[in-house]
C-alpha cells in the first residue's frame, strides 16, 4: 500500500491529478494501515479542491470607489 502512495505522490508531482486520484483511490479500496487511509483521504480531498479551484471561473474584482475632491 505505500506503492499506491509513492505512486499517487510521484503522479501529484506531475500534475497528473487523474493518476493520483486512482492510486489514493486504489488504497482506500484496498485497505491499509489508519495512518495510509488518512493520507490518501487527504491527499484525494486537496486534488478535488485544486480541481473546483480550475475548473470554477475567476471572480471578477470589484472596481475601486471612486470619491470626489471636496474643496
Amino acid at each position: 500500500m505505500r506503492e499506491d502512495i509513492r505512486l499517487g505522490n510521484e503522479a501529484l508531482a506531475q500534475n497528473d491529478m487523474e493518476t493520483a486520484k486512482q492510486h489514493f483511490q486504489h488504497l482506500l479500496d484496498q485497505g491499509g494501515t489508519p495512518m495510509q487511509k488518512q493520507i490518501a483521504e487527504n491527499r484525494l480531498r486537496e486534488i478535488q479542491a485544486k480541481q473546483e479551484a480550475l475548473s470554477s471561473p475567476p471572480r471578477a474584482k470589484p472596481l475601486p470607489r471612486r470619491t470626489r475632491k471636496v474643496s
